[in-house]
């Protein structure tokens, strides 16, 4: 009898292909940087799942809160728009917009510096500065 982890090998070019069909179910988001190099054509920078409710069906731990949140700007934002990893922030939007995602409390200090940058905060009621309520992206699906 063979062992479990050589009967579960898959090369890393099959692996790469099934999560582009992942991505084409709409089941996974694949977010690429938005630096323009080599590495775009290997491997997505960012994995999230489509839907973030999937994430509780999928543990029996809990999710993280920040993942959750990301998950959540991804899934909102890809329907009209192009969304890509950043190295400031967490995402730019259709090349021009940067989001930092985070709780009531996260500042600016990721996007500072940084032109059109955005928080999107979760625990928020009402924007202000450069601050958007989490749940205001919801009204863009």
């Amino acid at each position: 009898m063979q062992k479990l982890s050589t009967m579960l090998e898959v090369s890393r070019v099959t692996l790469l292909g099934y999560f582009q069909h992942l991505a084409k179910a709409k089941i996974l988001n694949l977010l690429y940087s938005s630096e323009m190099n080599i590495k775009k054509l290997q491997k997505p920078d960012k994995i999230f799942v489509e839907n973030p409710n999937i994430m509780d069906a999928m543990t029996l731990n809990t999710v993280n809160e920040g993942t959750k949140r990301e998950c959540f700007i991804v899934n909102q934002l890809r329907q009209s728009h192009r969304v890509e990893y950043t190295k400031r922030g967490d995402f730019i939007v259709d090349g021009c917009y940067t989001i930092e995602v985070g709780g009531k409390s996260k500042d600016g200090k990721q996007v500072a510096g940084v032109d059109d940058a955005f928080i999107a905060a979760d625990d928020i009621e009402y924007a202000y500065g450069n601050k958007i309520p989490l749940w205001a992206f919801g009204f863009l699906y």
